[in-house]
């Protein structure tokens, strides 16, 4: 609240007693930092299969879907995961949305999961190299979904699979892979199936 905000209409007055200027909040600064250079941005809208190592599935690839997409002069992201683990008699769907920026030749997307009890997660991207269009590589942070809430930090790659592919199919890969299925381009495992991709979790005997 400043001074001169007394001066203000009923209706404005109690308007900013409930919801205050974002621009003079820390939140209002953190905002600011979205989408970045969004012309850069633009060279990245579309699908992608997603891929990454979760302590949750240990020695196995989730597999999700996302999109990249250009709304109202922000860059936004929604992702699906669907996991079938006959083995363990698990169904799990979640969506998350969330934003994008670029800075400094990097791409940051900051996500929150959909539901009752939402988790952030934050994955940092390489852009596409000049001869080659179709991964993104870096790494995402989150926590485990059956592991107690841990965080762990693990490599994460996209492909893109274009700008109308088939929804259906798309959503049909979406899974927990093990690294010899036929599914898994080989990009994809050589950069995941690699000593130096461990998956960094939080110890628990503290």
């Amino acid at each position: 609240m400043a001074p001169q905000d007394f001066e203000l209409p009923p209706k404005l007055f109690a308007a900013r007693l409930t919801r205050p200027d974002r621009d003079r909040t820390s939140a209002g600064r953190l905002l600011d930092g979205f989408p970045g250079d969004i012309a850069a941005l633009r060279r990245h809208v579309g699908y992608y299969q997603t891929y990454h190592i979760s302590p949750s599935w240990p020695g196995l690839v989730v597999c999700s879907c996302a999109r990249i997409f250009e709304d109202g002069g922000a860059i936004r992201v929604k992702s699906i995961e669907r996991i079938h683990d006959a083995a363990n008699e698990i169904h799990q769907f979640s969506k998350y949305v969330g934003l994008v920026t670029f800075w400094r030749n990097r791409i940051f997307i900051t996500e929150r999961s959909v539901g009752q009890q939402p988790m952030l997660s934050q994955t940092i991207l390489i852009p596409f190299e000049v001869h080659q269009r179709v991964y993104l590589r870096g790494t995402t942070m989150g926590v485990s979904w059956r592991k107690e809430n841990l965080p762990y930090a693990s490599r994460m790659i996209w492909r893109h699979i274009g700008q109308e592919p088939d929804l259906r199919q798309m959503l049909s890969r979406c899974g927990v892979l093990p690294f010899s299925s036929r599914q898994l381009p080989a990009t994809v495992r050589s950069f995941l199936d690699t000593p130096d991709a461990e998956v960094l979790t939080v110890p628990t005997d503290y």
